[in-house]
Formats: C-alpha cells, sequence, structure tokens
C-alpha cells in the first residue's frame, strides 16, 4: 500500500471534496481518500495498479488543474 499527499489550492469548499473523491475513488485500486479542506490537501492510499499521474489526471478530472506532489 503507498500513500500521497497532493497540493490543490482551488479546494474550497465541499462540493470540491465530493468531486475529488469521486473522481479518485473510481480508479481501480484505490484504497482511501482523504480531503482536507483546511490545508486544501488531497491523501490517497492505493495499491500498486495506481500511480501518480492518474491521480492527479483525477483531479484534473474533477476540475481543478493546479495539483504539486507532497510526497
Amino acid at each position: 500500500m503507498t500513500t500521497e499527499r497532493f497540493q490543490v489550492p482551488g479546494v474550497s469548499c465541499q462540493h470540491c471534496v465530493n468531486a475529488i473523491t469521486r473522481e479518485i475513488s473510481a480508479l481501480p485500486g484505490v484504497q482511501r481518500v482523504q480531503v482536507a479542506l483546511d490545508h486544501k490537501t488531497v491523501t490517497v492510499e492505493h495499491g500498486e495498479q495506481v500511480n501518480t499521474d492518474q491521480i492527479v489526471a483525477a483531479i484534473n478530472e474533477a476540475g481543478y488543474d493546479e495539483v504539486a506532489r507532497l510526497n
């Protein structure tokens, strides 16, 4: 299991949380998605079949283009 964190400055409300969570959760192999509004971060726990590019693409698909990997 791998845990990755991302900074997503555009996250500002529960709608943002729901959109990001829905897109990332649709990726096969994702175990958990946590969006922290106060820190504007997204934490994803996933298996080997998921890679960073797929997670970033899912966040982009939710409508957030500015994404930075934190770890």
